[in-house]
This record gives C-alpha cells, sequence and structure tokens, in this order.
C-alpha cells in the first residue's frame, strides 16, 4: 500500500469508548476520519458500571436511544462495605426523579460506538497495527502500519494501557502509587445479593468489587493493596455457586499519567493518557470525554479556529487538573486506611 494513499483529517488508534468519541466528533463535524483497530471483534472486560452522568455524553455522541440495548440492569448506587461500616451511595436525584446507573455489556457498548461512527463516515481498519508513528517537522504527521503508511493532519492515540512500539520522542509514563494489579472474572447462574446494585467491599489489604452484568452473568474485580498474590484460578467465595465463565484475567492500573498527552498533530485519551484504579469511578465517562474534548480541539485546529499550542496546552491542562485531583482524593482515601505507599503530598498540585 502505497504511502498517502489512505490519507486523512483525522486518524484515530484504538477503537474503545475514547477512540470511539473521538472519530464520532470529528467525523459529525465533516472531517475525513479513520480509526485504526486491532481487534476484529469488541469483547467484554471491567468498565460495565456506567454513572448517569455518561447519558449527557452520549447524547451529544448520538446515541444515547440506543442505550437501554446494552443495559442489562440499572441501579441508584452502590453499596460500600468498607472495614467496619457499610453504607449505600447514591448516584442523587434531580426534579425528574432519583438517577440510576447503568450496568453494560461492554462488548455491546464499544460495538455501539464503533457503529455510529460508521454511519457518520468513519472509516474503521480492523485487524491494523500501529508500528510508529510518522513525523516530520517536528510534528507528527501520520501512522505506520501492518497494512502501509497512513498520513493525516491530526492523531489521536486511544491505545489504552499498552503503548504501541515507536509511539513517539516524549513517551513515558510517570507512575503515582504503587503497583496495582486488577484481576477480574465472570461467572453465571444466580446471585440475588447484587441483582439490587453493585457491592463494592475491602479493608487496608484490598478491595473487591461485584456486580450483575445482566440476569444471569455477574463481575468481579480484586486489587491486593497490600502486594498479596492470588491463584490463578482464585475467585470471590460469593461467586462458588457461580459457573466461571472463561478463566480469570488481570489488568495493570497502577496510577500514572503520560509525559506526552498532546503535541503537535498529536493527542492521547482515554487510558493512553491517564490510569487510575477503578475505584476512582467514571472511567469510562471520563474516557469518552477525553476523546470528545481531544477532536473538538483538534478540528478546531484544522479548521484554523484555534493556534495548536493553544489547543494541546487546554487539553493537557484539563486532563491533568482532573488526573491529579482525582489521585490526591483516592491518596487520601487509602491512606486514612493506613494502606501503605499512598502519600497525597507526592501529588502535584
Amino acid at each position: 500500500m502505497e504511502a498517502g494513499r489512505l490519507d486523512s483529517d483525522i486518524i484515530v488508534i484504538g477503537g474503545g469508548p475514547a477512540g470511539s468519541a473521538a472519530a464520532i466528533t470529528a467525523a459529525a463535524a465533516g472531517l475525513r476520519v479513520r480509526l485504526l483497530e486491532r481487534r476484529a471483534v469488541m469483547e467484554d472486560h471491567p468498565g460495565e458500571t456506567l454513572h448517569p452522568g455518561v447519558e449527557s455524553v452520549l447524547e451529544q455522541l448520538g446515541v444515547a436511544g440506543r442505550l437501554p440495548a446494552v443495559t442489562g440492569s440499572r441501579h441508584p448506587g452502590i453499596r460500600i462495605r468498607w472495614g467496619d461500616s457499610e453504607r449505600f451511595e447514591a448516584y442523587g436525584s434531580d426534579l425528574k426523579g432519583p438517577w440510576s446507573g447503568f450496568q453494560v455489556s461492554r462488548a455491546g457498548f464499544d460495538t455501539m460506538l464503533l457503529d455510529r461512527a460508521r454511519e457518520l463516515g468513519v472509516t474503521r481498519h480492523h485487524s491494523c497495527t500501529v508500528q510508529s508513528l510518522l513525523q516530520a517537522g517536528g510534528r507528527t504527521i501520520g501512522v505506520r502500519t501492518s497494512a502501509g503508511d497512513m498520513t493525516a493532519t491530526q492523531v489521536i492515540d486511544a491505545t489504552g494501557r499498552t503503548p504501541f512500539p515507536g509511539a513517539g520522542p516524549g513517551t513515558g509514563r510517570t507512575a503515582y502509587s504503587p503497583v496495582l494489579i486488577a484481576r477480574y472474572g465472570y461467572g453465571t447462574g444466580s446471585l440475588p445479593e447484587l441483582d439490587a446494585a453493585p457491592i463494592l467491599k475491602g479493608d487496608a489489604t484490598g478491595w473487591l468489587w461485584t456486580a450483575m452484568v445482566r440476569p444471569g452473568l455477574y463481575q468481579w474485580t480484586q486489587v491486593a493493596l497490600d502486594g498479596s498474590k492470588r491463584h490463578r484460578d482464585w475467585r470471590p467465595t460469593e461467586f462458588g455457586g457461580l459457573v466461571p465463565r472463561g478463566h480469570p484475567r488481570a489488568a495493570d492500573v497502577t496510577w500514572r499519567l503520560s509525559r506526552h498527552i498532546a503535541s503537535a498533530g498529536w493527542f492521547q485519551v482515554g487510558d493512553a493518557a491517564a490510569v487510575l484504579d477503578p475505584t476512582s469511578a467514571n472511567g469510562v465517562l471520563r474516557a469518552l470525554l477525553s476523546g470528545l474534548i481531544a477532536a473538538k480541539l483538534a478540528c478546531s485546529v484544522i479548521s484554523g479556529a484555534a493556534c495548536e499550542s493553544e489547543a494541546g496546552a487546554l487539553y493537557v491542562s484539563w486532563l491533568t487538573d482532573w488526573f491529579f485531583e482525582s489521585a490526591r482524593t483516592l491518596s487520601r482515601f487509602y491512606s486514612d486506611l493506613g494502606v501503605a505507599g499512598f502519600d497525597e503530598s507526592r501529588i502535584p498540585m
């Protein structure tokens, strides 16, 4: 494939919520968008509990009306059992009544967003591996892929927690927590205790999240805060009566912030830019927002309505402010529980 043959206005790398939100936003503005995704089919994974605030963002993306089709259940809040205390934390309410969160199939949710992108004219290349960035004159001008070189005015990196090889100069991430590994798995059957609302329970040694994804399917996520390790087939005692669906998997959720969030021709969004452990909440919501905001700024740069350096600085400020504020809150939370290694003073103000 010849270099330049697939020229476009914006290239988005990664088809998760952040990448899809970026692609939808740019395509809705009339730009030519290519979305590169290494997976041919979306898979279920943690991030299935969505805050009620996600509805307003999905409305902007034109898919709010499709959310019920991928929602397995709804709940007014989360039950928290931490140490010796227990409470129910409601999402809130307005004049219309109590807010309810969503339990979704992430495979279905991600596919819903990709379908919207396709409808708007986004060209999706699946099973496409990005090998490196193309650079010229001190800016990013495209990507080198397994399908050939592709050039664009702006590149948006939504590759998630694992950066692609040759991601460019200045890449790397700064950690702001001890190493944190989340283990997660699924079970089928009946677990009535989880049908009304998810449960987060834990203490200074670690925490466990359990929730119903849809009737008959339940998910758990566990993080050890004391450095202890579990057997590869460990699962919560609550899931003892369920039939395991596949083997447990793991993800690195160490708090980290990219050192290359934005530069000339380049934005990072979602987990590619910043990672916090799931107790920070709103992970999918923040991913969607980061993709939407980065794409709007990229569109402004392309149209000449915004200076590229100012657009990048604005995005970096927004994302880092959110990350450090959330990290400080989590550090205080864990420190108050007596968990070692979490020091709020190490988080920049």
